[in-house]
């Protein structure tokens, strides 16, 4: 995983990819609960949390746009229990990825 910038806003884009449709069902629960936290006065600093799913018959991919206002909102996101909660099925995807992002123009 690289790293975020050092200071000012930025945008993470994960990509995740189940086996299967069962433990897509499952990242698809653990997302929900993370998505409700990140986009409530919990996260202040989260500025935008969207996840989405692809749309053919197994659903196994999901992409999660992500926009935080420093890298300190983003680690406050990282150690929520709810993110936390993901973390052991990590190893487990066919994918867990995360890119960086800096907004070039509005």
């Amino acid at each position: 995983m690289s790293a975020p910038p050092a200071q000012g806003p930025f945008i993470l884009v994960a990509t995740i990819i189940a086996k299967d449709k069962a433990q897509a069902d499952s990242v698809s629960e653990k997302l929900k609960t993370i998505a409700k936290l990140a986009n409530s006065d919990t996260e202040p600093g989260t500025l935008t949390y969207r996840v989405t799913r692809s749309a053919d018959e197994e659903g196994l991919t999901f992409i999660i746009f992500e926009e935080y206002e420093s890298n300190d909102a983003f680690e406050a996101h990282k150690s929520s229990a709810e993110f936390q909660s993901l973390l052991p099925i990590a190893a487990e995807l066919k994918t867990f990825e995360f890119k960086f992002l800096t907004q070039v123009y509005p």
